[in-house]
């Protein structure tokens, strides 16, 4: 698939002014060199047709007198500009070679001039700078120049891309692999945690390939995720006097605990949050950073993205990713944290969404919620599993579609973990659909989701019975409603012990604390009626009813915020149709 037309996609549009490579190949040109030493046509050319007056004068001579201090890089280029590094002639953009000298690499990025943080300066470093007696690669060099270019990212705007004739190390197709890897060549955690995001190899080839911008934008990106780490320390810096400062008046916590259904930990989390925003858009703001860092980004997805107008093929690029990639859905919550919308209610094997809406399921210092009542609904797991036969159908349907090459798409398949054996199967034209698999692949799944069942049927459980998923549970998962349970349950809010004293109080009440065992169960089926709970009623020795075991409900998580209000919105529309009669004139 070709994406880039260098007449459009050139590298002033990814904010590239110089481009400083570095390769043991190249011809190392010494101050004291005599420019007799070099190719006649060469010297000639650059002297304007007088070699012979200016044979006998050294590189530095020729340079303070003549031509000035850009001549060692003119004479560079006409000297090591062939093949592999052909290509970079036509560009129009400063073109550094420098050969395997660590002093000459060291002084030519010294001498970049950072202030204007618009230009970024690219570093094309060659994999292997030095090899020994026996031909052997030496990576010494090789890891002094990686170290240094490290030291300068971002004082001289520099953006890396590892040059190279061999093919990509296996372990840089995985984030910890390549992690190891610069490890392994002796770097610190610190320095291979920065790199590895700009460690990307690129195949030195005659033309520039479509890997090469690409390549450009990872490390510009690079470049912007690196300030995250110290807008972390900023806005924890910023947190923990934040702390101190409310520490001091205990009472500023108060409202949001008693009022707002919040913990302590949530209330210094969304802090931390609100410190984190602060500091994010003082980082990144139009005075700081943003055209040194945000900017080359932004112009760059803009070229990138004009090249690529197929929807299908990104759609079917996103799912792969999010297919091998997967994290659960549901966040996980803690037993004691109130319960709240969003949360996942798993009842037997099926599973339930609590809709009701945060501000009425809130309880308040008076130990009261505006509802008496939670509203649920079935949900169930929307899943596709990846299979050959998936995949095949998939791919199928993209190339009735639009323009898809195999070798593309084989090669993104690959990178995410498809065995070849099937990816040959995929492309094979001689394979049938009844001859490829239908077996999971590598527990991987196309859409893994949440909808609600089909029948959309909302179910009201007074508050109180989902409450319980509150308390402690006893050694054997079980769930304990009962007065001693409430008291020793001291995670719980202030606000909820007290809506649980007078809620727990009201309810023994009404069922009544001297029913019998089977009026008791009779009242308990009845409350459950619609939904599977297993609910068993507790007595004292002297057989007064004193609390409740629930043996088959728990809270299995929460879902994110928008992935419950697309459940609840399609719940509303559903419930809200109006019945259309047409009546036909006569």
């Amino acid at each position: 698939m070709q994406r880039y037309n260098l007449m459009v996609y050139n590298f002033k549009d990814y904010g590239v002014s110089t481009i400083i490579a570095i390769d043991d190949d190249f011809c190392e040109i010494k101050d004291d060199d005599l420019l007799s030493n070099f190719p006649v046509e060469k010297i000639d050319t650059l002297t304007n047709g007088c070699y012979d007056k200016y044979s006998d004068y050294t590189v530095e001579q020729y340079s303070e007198e003549v031509e000035g201090s850009d001549f060692k890089h003119k004479l560079s280029n006409e000297l090591n500009l062939q093949d592999k590094y052909a290509c970079f002639r036509s560009t129009g953009i400063t073109f550094k070679p420098i050969s395997a000298n660590f002093e000459q690499i060291k002084e030519t990025i010294e001498d970049i001039d950072g202030t204007d943080k618009s230009r970024k300066h690219l570093i094309l470093l060659d994999r292997t700078l030095q090899y020994d007696a026996g031909g052997a690669i030496i990576d010494n060099l090789f890891i002094k120049v990686l170290k240094f270019i490290h030291s300068q990212l971002r004082e001289k705007n520099l953006l890396l891309l590892i040059y190279s004739n061999e093919a990509t190390p296996e372990e840089l197709d995985s984030f910890e692999g390549a992690k190891g890897y610069l490890r392994n060549l002796g770097l610190d955690e610190s320095i291979a945690e920065q790199l590895v995001l700009h460690f990307n190899y690129v195949q030195k080839t005659e033309e520039l390939s479509n890997d090469f911008f690409d390549n450009i934008l990872k490390s510009q990106k690079a470049n912007y995720i690196s300030e995250y780490k110290n807008i972390f320390e900023e806005s924890y810096s910023k947190l923990t006097e934040r702390l101190w400062q409310l520490n001091q008046n205990q009472v500023l916590f108060y409202y949001d605990y008693i009022n707002e259904g919040q913990h302590v930990d949530n209330i210094i989390y969304e802090t931390f949050l609100t410190k984190f925003k602060q500091v994010y858009s003082d980082t990144f703001n139009e005075v700081n950073n943003h055209k040194e860092l945000i900017n080359p980004i932004r112009r760059s997805m803009q070229r990138s993205v004009q090249s690529i107008q197929d929807g299908e093929i990104l759609r079917f690029l996103k799912d792969l990713d999010l297919a091998t990639t997967f994290n659960d859905r549901l966040i996980k919550i803690s037993s004691s944290t109130d319960i709240s919308f969003g949360d996942v209610i798993k009842i037997g094997t099926k599973k339930f969404l609590l809709i009701s809406q945060g501000c009425d399921i809130t309880i308040r210092d008076d130990g009261n919620r505006t509802l008496s009542n939670f509203q649920l609904v079935e949900i169930k797991e929307d899943i596709e599993p990846i299979t050959e036969q998936s995949l095949h159908k998939k791919l199928k349907d993209l190339n009735k579609k639009c323009e898809v090459y195999n070798t593309f798409t084989s090669k993104i398949l690959e990178k995410h973990g498809i065995p070849l054996s099937i990816i040959s199967n995929l492309f094979n034209p001689q394979s049938s659909k009844k001859h490829l698999g239908t077996e999971q692949i590598k527990e991987l799944y196309f859409k893994h989701d949440f909808i609600e069942e089909s029948r959309s049927k909302i179910y009201s459980i007074e508050c109180i019975w989902l409450d319980a998923l509150l308390l402690r549970q006893n050694e054997e998962g079980d769930i304990i409603l009962s007065q001693e349970n409430i008291s020793n349950s001291h995670e719980i809010r202030y606000a909820t012990q007290k809506y649980f004293d007078y809620k727990f109080n009201e309810l023994i009440t009404r069922i009544g604390e001297e029913s019998s065992k089977e009026i008791v169960e009779k009242i308990i089926k009845f409350t459950f009626d619609e939904l599977p709970i297993e609910c068993e009623p507790i007595f004292s020795d002297d057989q007064k009813l004193i609390g409740f075991k629930l043996k088959n409900i728990q809270r299995i998580g929460r879902l994110d915020l928008l992935d419950a209000m697309k459940i609840l919105k399609n719940i509303v529309e559903h419930e809200s149709r109006i019945p259309i009669t047409q009546i036909l004139s006569i």
